[in-house]
């Protein structure tokens, strides 16, 4: 499996709404454990990413743990249906997949990108 390839990055980690829960008349409130594991989903902040253009052309070669292109590439390789790893800092290797798809935002002079966010659902 894949490795996610890019290394600048904030997280933030959220979790879902674990179980079911329903309100009845008087404010009672019946909860039920879940029957599945939970998926958390990841928000990384990209942070420095850029486009690099060696001899007149787009060059995934320099700096790929920061390197647009070497980051779209992944993105068209997996879409939002094949699972890769996200190396964790805190939780270790997860195995994840696109949440959203990518979008790439405003590209500053130099090829450098604006900070921008890529979600991952993580598959329990």
């Amino acid at each position: 499996m894949a490795t996610f390839p890019a290394t600048y990055f904030n997280f933030t980690t959220r979790y879902p709404e674990s179980g079911n829960r329903v309100v009845f008349e008087n404010s009672y409130t019946f909860s039920a454990a879940p029957d599945a594991p939970d998926q958390r989903i990841f928000t990384l902040t990209m942070k420095g990413m850029q486009y690099f253009v060696v001899a007149g052309v787009i060059s995934s070669t320099p700096e790929p743990e920061r390197n647009m292109a070497v980051l779209e590439q992944f993105y068209l390789d997996h879409k939002m249906w094949k699972t890769f790893d996200l190396p964790h800092p805190i939780y270790g290797t997860i195995a994840c997949k696109f949440n959203t798809p990518l979008e790439i935002p405003t590209i500053e002079g130099l090829g450098v990108l604006e900070d921008f966010d890529i979600e991952l659902l993580e598959q329990p």
